[in-house]
């Protein structure tokens, strides 16, 4: 049973709409509770169970108990917030949309399952809680049903035998990893072998909703250079693409302190870091990693002409480009968008998830575009996940996994109705942008989703997702030369990995 998500985001507007913009989501969210199908619309595609018989999305039992049973997740927050934490766990309903939904959600479920779930332990390091599983799977010690960790880190200690497989039917029974509130391409391209899944991530995870990358305009500035150019309408067309970035740029900068020097303290028509947002842009353009053999075992395929064509148009934006700025300080692109959020610059490339956190009090208006297509030719628009995105697995030493298998699939799919439309429509799509077409472009980057094997597994093979990166530091435009001296690693590395996963599954 499929349900579109735009189903719900519509649903989720008509609401709001009809509360006349109340700022009592509390009341809404009991009312939804008691009557949680009085705002769905069915779609096309429900079979038999239309959306005013089904109470929940998943197809878990009717009736099930877990006695009490407590929970306890163990979670890696990243930087730029909480929403790691907020992903499972809101201590009161504040009256904040998302805090809203998830307290709501958290609710239901425990309700619906009778099992509680314990404030999660969250720590800050990023990789730090692989060691905490490690040394925990090595006692026997169960202190923690489900980790939460940050993928770029934490994904390596499934391939050193620390995490139950989540495909395991007779352990984990009541997942159903093909439904729409599972990320089930990522979580396919995370397995070695498509159906060995170590890992579960969706809408779940706040940091897999709102990492994706996307472009930001400031759209004051744009019609200032611009007036006459509708940006949406060129997206619709199929017509955003680097070389379109690149000439609306060229015309976007500003000597602002008049000083004949260009410095981070101009405006520019478009802004980026050597770090994060670089990967963003490749993947805009769909350069992969990795690909697959006939018998689904991933192989490095950077070397390739796509590859080429990116950096081609990528080296001259960034290099040869006089509205353009690299910008050096690793600061996880806090001064870029704090600067963008001023006012400061024209366009630039981040998470999604910073929308919230730096743009809450922008006087300008903005836009938030999907990522630039490579050329018209390129079939759609595409987007990559950052990198820091909470995925779950469940450690070896854990037993009653029915119970976990249970929560999970009904966290997963109660956060896919409440939780992701919150997000989505009302703190992103309404509250932080300022035009309805910007929520449509949110929804356009949502369906385009890819990443690949390599990528998603970088920290075990030669940190291959951080080439461009380090290319872009070196500013150096023989990419292939580069591409060609860590070739033997990468091959090297994947192989071991591999061999690894192939043990563990067997």
């Amino acid at each position: 049973m499929k349900k579109s998500l735009s189903v719900l985001l519509a649903a989720l507007l008509l609401g709001a709409t009809l509360a006349g913009c109340s700022t009592n989501t509390e009341n809404a969210a009991d009312e939804q509770k008691n009557n949680p199908t009085n705002s769905q619309t069915p779609t096309a595609d429900l079979g038999e169970e239309t959306e005013e018989t089904a109470r929940f999305l998943d197809g878990l039992p009717e009736t099930m108990d877990f006695e009490g049973r407590a929970v306890n997740f163990l979670l890696t927050e990243g930087a730029n917030g909480n929403i790691t934490e907020l992903s499972i766990w809101a201590e009161e309903d504040t009256g904040e949309v998302v805090d809203s939904a998830v307290y709501s959600r958290n609710l239901t479920v425990m309700e619906r399952l009778n099992f509680v779930i314990n404030e999660p332990t969250v720590g800050t390091d990023s990789g730090g809680n692989g060691n905490t599983i490690r040394n925990l799977v090595k006692s026997g010690a169960a202190d923690y049903d489900v980790f939460g960790g940050y993928q770029y880190y934490n994904i390596v200690i499934a391939s050193e035998g620390m995490l139950l497989n989540l495909n395991n039917q007779e352990l984990f029974p009541y997942n159903d990893f093909e439904r729409e509130y599972w990320g089930t391409s990522y979580m396919k391209n995370m397995s070695y072998d498509g159906k060995t899944y170590f890992w579960a991530t969706g809408d779940l995870a706040l940091r897999y909703t709102g990492g994706m990358y996307v472009t930001y305009v400031n759209s004051t500035i744009f019609n200032n250079y611009f007036p006459e150019t509708n940006l949406y309408a060129i997206v619709d067309e199929g017509e955003w693409t680097m070389d379109k970035l690149a000439e609306f740029a060229a015309s976007g900068y500003l000597d602002k302190n008049a000083d004949g020097k260009k410095d981070n303290k101009d405006q520019f028509g478009f802004v980026l870091q050597s770090i994060d947002p670089t990967d963003g842009m490749a993947a805009g353009c769909m350069v992969d990693f990795s690909s697959r053999d006939d018998d689904g075992h991933p192989y490095i395929t950077l070397d390739n002409e796509r590859t080429y064509a990116f950096w081609d148009k990528y080296y001259a934006l960034m290099f040869n480009n006089d509205g353009t700025m690299l910008n050096p300080e690793t600061d996880d692109s806090i001064a870029i968008m704090t600067n963008f959020g001023a006012g400061q610059y024209m366009m630039t490339c981040n998470k999604l998830f910073q929308s919230p956190i730096y743009l809450r009090d922008m006087e300008d208006n903005f836009m938030i575009l999907p990522l630039p297509k490579l050329n018209v030719e390129q079939p759609h628009y595409n987007t990559r996940i950052h990198d820091s995105c909470t995925i779950f697995g469940v450690p070896v030493t854990v037993g009653g996994t029915d119970c976990i298998s249970a929560v999970l699939e009904a966290l997963a799919s109660e956060s896919f109705k409440v939780v992701t439309p919150a997000y989505y429509e009302i703190a992103l799509k309404v509250k932080f942008t300022r035009d309805s077409d910007s929520g449509r472009m949110i929804e356009l980057v949502h369906e385009n989703v890819t990443i690949d094997f390599a990528a998603q597994w970088s920290n075990k093979i030669g940190d291959i997702n951080h080439f461009f990166r380090k290319t872009a530091d070196a500013k150096s435009e023989a990419i292939a030369s580069m591409i060609q001296k860590n070739q033997k690693v990468w091959n090297k590395s994947m192989d071991k990995l591999v061999q690894a996963l192939d043990g563990l599954s067997e």
